[in-house]
């Protein structure tokens, strides 16, 4: 139903501004590849994240902690798409996690691992999915300038800005919801909201976000025009599972 809602806010967007679309086309948006664009590679991993790379301005991931400690690219609380198996990631060790074949002969990879596919030029999107993480994710990324760490959960950005090396970092509030969004933002002094792509069309999120001086990179994009509409409304970035949405290479 959202998604038909959705289609139907892109449509009036765009045949209201077609007559502008030429320069939409010139205006650069900020692209991100989602989970290393989930619907081209297996999501989170290093043949994603590598090939993504190429392909978008800033790759995003999913970070949890698995139950050996280590930190792990892996979006929901357990694996069980790829298993079948419910056991939660933070009860798995690392040396099972790392034999789970997310598609196509690719595993689960470490934060470290990713960190060491993604070229430091790219604008690196770690999303971090689960409170505790702040102070090992902030070590694993120290010395990359090109970073931004977020979260749906405040807390995980209160701690983030309380941690060590915490008050130098980019963060990034996702949500899917434009009440209050700003205000969250603001408190833990944020570089940007990422709302969920009808919002935009929905509410005033957009200028909202800029009289603070906050971008706004929406998730996620199913196609070329949804992008282009976006970008009507003001987006400053958006997320995309595939790069065929974006229309271009950024190399």
């Amino acid at each position: 139903m959202r998604k038909r809602a959705t289609d139907a806010l892109v449509a009036g967007v765009l045949a209201a501004g077609l007559a502008v679309l030429a320069g939409i086309r010139a205006r650069s948006l900020t692209t991100f590849a989602h989970r290393g664009f989930a619907a081209d590679a297996p999501e989170n991993t290093v043949p994603a994240v590598r090939g993504a790379a190429d392909r978008a301005d800033g790759v995003e991931i999913d970070v949890r902690r698995c139950a050996s400690g280590e930190l792990v690219c892996v979006h929901d609380a357990d694996v069980e798409r790829f298993t079948g198996d419910p056991t939660p990631v933070g009860e798995t060790e690392w040396t099972a996690l790392r034999e789970i074949e997310v598609g196509d002969g690719a595993t689960v990879p470490r934060l470290e691992d990713v960190l060491d596919a993604v070229p430091d030029d790219v604008l690196l999107n770690v999303e971090l999915k689960e409170r505790g993480l702040a102070a090992d994710a902030l070590a694993a990324v120290a010395g990359r300038e090109r970073v931004l760490l977020s979260a749906f959960d405040p807390e995980v950005l209160e701690e983030v800005r309380a941690a060590d090396g915490g008050d130098e970092v980019a963060l990034a509030y996702v949500t899917r919801s434009s009440r209050g969004t700003c205000s969250v933002a603001d408190r833990f002094d944020c570089v940007a909201v990422h709302p969920r792509a009808d919002l935009p069309f929905r509410s005033a999120i957009v200028p909202r976000a800029h009289r603070r001086g906050l971008a706004v990179n929406a998730w996620t994009v199913d196609s070329r025009l949804e992008m282009l509409a976006l970008a009507l409304v003001g987006v400053d970035g958006v997320f995309a599972d595939s790069a065929r949405c974006l229309g271009r290479s950024r190399r």
